[in-house]
């Protein structure tokens, strides 16, 4: 689960774009029905839990082919760099972390390239003994230097993977001791430790810095800037790690990326494809058995994750048998387009819930959002349950904020805004918006009550919703521009902060850490707190909660942290929301997890596989 999970769920949370994205969840939560008289059916008796119900008396094939749909692909292939949910799912097979989860009792116990690990007493430093059996996919072991460098790479200041690296401030010194032990000291006691080191996806020294840049410098060093300005070879090698050939391996003549894990890299055909095969020297095929892992490792021969952006073309894809599975599909197809009884036949239908929430950002440094009673009204004049009944058919679960539903650190003291469009209005005239000129439109201080909502793209549900905001916010003298953006695009204004408003989803865990995305340190150096929050009482819980250990009392301070996200909406917060998919029903042991994204394919084998044939 490496960093998909790990890092974006123990740094907190990758960005991916809405409607496409310890943790032990309500993985069947209670069901509900409405009747078709409005025409909307919410029927999610196929809500599936953590483990599928393959029949456990046949006994698992290796070979064969899956082929997976994904809606959107990576601006890059860099572990560290990338944003994009496309890379993460992709490489999550191809590089390991330390430590991962246990599937089944969700405590973080799980050898992956650590065979044993143990914390120190004052619980700041983390010894790991690594596997001597595992190597890299070009033949070369993994050892402790392997494990320094991806720390050192994480931590180098120029390197492009500001939202990741702020959760690994408090990393202060780290040590070898010998090929196979690694050690590494943090500053503070932090509730959260042990995920981040231990779910660092680690990545191979002899590719990522064959001339060495990195060796003459500590952990220490890094985190000491008039070192890092000083010391040319720092900023050689970031620019060197940003556009290295292995972030961006396309091509038949493509370098080809390696890693450590079950899987390797294949071929990536920019526009179509991305595809990986087994690798035969998996350190886990010898092992009897690792706990959330088949018992052989991996069974597929090849896993090919084709891109294709349309909805309505993955559907078609899936039903002609040129998809496999198809992870997340819309609610109206999920309802209405695929209960036939050939379709019933052929694919098995799972919905789940995983910990992603969807919002819409307002840029908090923009005139029309700088004061909390517009984002206030805002929120009201958004019929967020009109758009959960007739745009995902009920699919969605509302949240007041950042935490998952389900969790025990949500705060469910706080009811949601309601959507009243006559307060509204007498939120934004208390704010001094109003239309004095007889225009039509609001305005203050000569500036027009006018801005843009960027949104990606590929997102249907997206646009649904600006073109919804568009039309309800225009008959209160509001104007909303829609500026459709590529993806890659999109994520540059969004990490310059160059919006007025976007649509986003975050991923998130059971318990989360929300420093990175809220705390003021977090605006500037394209950090994640994109809408530039500021609130002097929520980084004091925010970085309190951090270093407190009882459990019951940092839910206290984020039960606080919560009330303060509610009075001053920085975020509309829209909804969890489940995730409708369908597979073919010849694969086996199929297991979904409450995470996002609720699937890992280390399990599952094709009832009478055969070779991977090439595409």
């Amino acid at each position: 689960m490496k960093k998909s999970f790990l890092i974006q769920l123990s740094i907190l949370l990758l960005l991916i774009i809405f409607t496409n994205s310890g943790i032990r969840s309500l993985v069947n939560p209670e069901k509900s029905e409405a009747g078709d008289g409005d025409g909307i059916r919410v029927d999610l008796t196929e809500d599936v839990s953590i483990f599928d119900s393959s029949p456990m008396d046949l006994e698992p094939k290796k070979g064969g082919t899956l082929v997976v749909a994904l809606s959107a692909e990576p601006e890059n292939l860099n572990y560290y760099t990338s944003t994009s949910a496309a890379a993460t799912r992709f490489l999550d097979y191809i590089y390991e972390p330390l430590l991962d989860y246990d599937y089944e009792t969700w405590t973080f116990e799980r050898p992956i390239i650590a065979e044993k690990f143990s914390i120190s007493e004052d619980g700041k430093t983390f010894t790991f003994k690594l596997r001597e059996n595992c190597y890299w996919h070009d033949g070369q072991p993994l050892t402790a230097n392997d494990v320094l460098f991806s720390f050192k790479a994480l931590l180098n200041p120029f390197v492009d993977d500001a939202p990741l690296r702020s959760s690994y401030s408090k990393v202060m010194e780290a040590h070898i001791d010998g090929p196979y032990f690694f050690s590494i000291t943090t500053s503070d006691t932090y509730f959260r430790n042990l995920e981040l080191l231990g779910g660092l996806a680690i990545m191979p020294k002899h590719i990522w810095d064959p001339k060495g840049l990195m060796d003459r410098f500590s952990i220490a060093d890094l985190q000491n800037p008039s070192i890092t300005r000083e010391e040319a070879s720092v900023r050689e090698f970031a620019e060197a790690f940003n556009t290295h050939a292995q972030g961006r391996p396309v091509g038949d003549n493509a370098e080809q990326i390696i890693g450590s894990g079950p899987y390797k890299f294949e071929k990536w055909v920019t526009g179509d494809y991305m595809s990986l095969i087994r690798n035969d020297n998996y350190w886990a095929d010898d092992h009897p058995y690792i706990k959330g892992f088949s018992d052989k490792g991996a069974y597929l021969d090849r896993i090919v994750i084709k891109s294709i952006t349309d909805p309505t073309a993955m559907l078609t894809a899936l039903k002609s048998g040129e998809l496999d599975f198809l992870p997340r599909m819309r609610a109206v197809q999920y309802f209405e387009q695929t209960n036939t009884p050939d379709f019933i036949e052929k694919f098995q239908k799972v919905s789940y819930v995983v910990p992603a929430y969807s919002y819409i950002g307002w840029n908090n440094d923009k005139p029309y959002f700088s004061d909390k009673r517009v984002r206030q009204a805002m929120t009201m004049l958004i019929n967020l349950e009109a758009f959960n009944k007739y745009v995902i058919y009920g699919m969605g679960i509302p949240t007041i904020g950042p935490f998952y539903i389900y969790g025990d650190q949500y705060n469910h003291n706080i009811e949601p805004w309601p959507y009243d469009p006559i307060r509204a209005v007498e939120l934004i005239e208390e704010a001094g918006w109003v239309d004095t000129d007889g225009d039509g439109l609001r305005d203050k201080d000569g500036i027009p009550f006018r801005f843009t909502f960027s949104i990606s793209a590929g997102s249907k549900n997206s646009k649904y919703l600006s073109l919804m905001m568009k039309e309800d916010l225009r008959k209160v003298g509001i104007e909303v521009n829609i500026r459709q953006l590529e993806w890659s695009v999109y994520v540059e204004n969004l990490r310059d902060r160059q919006f007025d408003v976007v649509s986003l989803l975050w991923i998130g865990g059971l318990e989360t850490d929300p420093y990175q995305i809220w705390h003021s340190d977090n605006i500037g150096d394209r950090g994640s707190n994109y809408i530039g929050f500021r609130n002097a009482e929520a980084d004091s819980l925010l970085i309190a909660a951090q270093s407190e250990m009882d459990k019951t009392k940092r839910n206290a301070l984020y039960f606080r942290f919560q009330e303060i996200l509610h009075e001053e909406q920085p975020y509309t917060f829209m909804h969890y929301q489940r995730d409708p998919g369908a597979y073919l029903k010849e694969f086996r042991g199929a297991k979904w997890i409450p995470i996002r994204p609720g699937y890992k394919f280390y399990s599952w084998w094709r009832a009478g596989a055969v070779q991977g044939a090439p595409l």
